[in-house]
């Protein structure tokens, strides 16, 4: 687990660092969170920092619906009676919170290996409202909301300062799990894709973004997005070529991610792991079907991927 540190980035922005990262907004007396963490717990480690700036919570604003995100949302939500804010998509996982093993297991009731509190978080959060993309006055503060998808279907990035205010210290993205960082790429090859395509869309378009800093939701915020974002890019790429390759012969979706993962020295140590992994390459087979490079065939009742001729 990295060490947790508070970070104040001198333009009423700040980030509690560690595991899942935590930001906050501050304009006067009011205050704005940017994720929530894993649990009640670390959302309370982060509250007991951003206490000594004397600001009241007005709100929390979602990244995305991934328990790691938001499970400390209902804590904060009751404990200061403040709105929670999410896109529609990622605040029904939020609400919901069996979506996300029910999602990973086909939409079959869970086994218990993904009920764990890093798939099944413990609390819902009670009617999120919801985000859409551009800039919002959220609780009184001006933000900037940006459509950053594919790791999850409607991921998003908070910005402060919105464009039209000055910014002597700079503009700062919290910009979720767009970009993760070397070592985790490096510790966890596969990583964890929605929707490939949007995804590789999000990050040719981050490098142009007008900000100073970027807060993701692991590792340590900076200045330079670009080695993250090419980073992040060739591995979805890595992986998109190896499942590509391995289409030579019909393959099932298993059977190319035993492919994958031999390629990465992966070994999975638990079921759940295996699923979320399974997820990135149905990714990477509907990425290549849109793009004619790969089909779809029904052979004795298997359900098969080739490439395309």
């Amino acid at each position: 687990m990295p060490k947790s540190q508070w970070i104040d980035f001198g333009n009423d922005t700040f980030a509690w660092t560690g595991g899942s990262n935590i930001g906050f907004i501050v304009q006067g007396s009011r205050a704005l969170m940017v994720d929530a963490g894993l649990d009640a717990a670390g959302a309370r480690r982060a509250v007991r920092q951003f206490a000594a700036l004397g600001a009241a919570l007005s709100g929390v604003v979602l990244t995305h619906g991934h328990a790691d995100h938001f499970g400390g949302a209902p804590w904060i939500a009751r404990r200061d009676s403040i709105p929670v804010f999410a896109p529609p998509l990622e605040g029904a996982f939020a609400a919901h919170p069996w979506l996300e093993p029910l999602f990973l297991h086909g939409g079959a009731v869970p086994f218990p290996e993904l009920r764990s509190k890093f798939t099944l978080a413990k609390e819902a959060v009670d009617a999120p409202q919801p985000l859409q993309p551009g800039p919002l006055t959220l609780e009184e503060i001006p933000v900037e909301i940006v459509a950053l998808h594919g790791h999850a279907p409607q991921q998003v990035g908070v910005g402060y300062p919105a464009g039209e205010h000055p910014a002597p210290h700079g503009r700062t993205l919290y910009c979720g799990d767009a970009v993760f960082p070397l070592e985790i790429i490096k510790r966890h090859p596969i990583l964890f894709c929605a929707d490939m395509d949007a995804w590789l869309t999000t990050l040719a378009s981050m490098p142009d973004l007008p900000y100073d800093r970027f807060v993701a939701g692991h590792g340590e915020p900076i200045s330079d997005i670009v080695p993250l974002v090419n980073a992040t890019a060739a591995r979805l790429r890595e992986i998109r070529g190896v499942t590509h390759a391995a289409l030579a012969d019909p393959q099932e979706p298993y059977a190319l991610l035993r492919t994958v993962a031999a390629h990465f020295g992966v070994t999975f140590t638990a079921p759940q792991f295996f699923l979320l992994s399974l997820t990135t390459i149905n990714a990477a087979l509907t990425s290549l079907q849109l793009a004619g490079e790969a089909e779809i065939t029904m052979v004795d009742n298997r359900l098969l991927w080739r490439a395309c001729n």
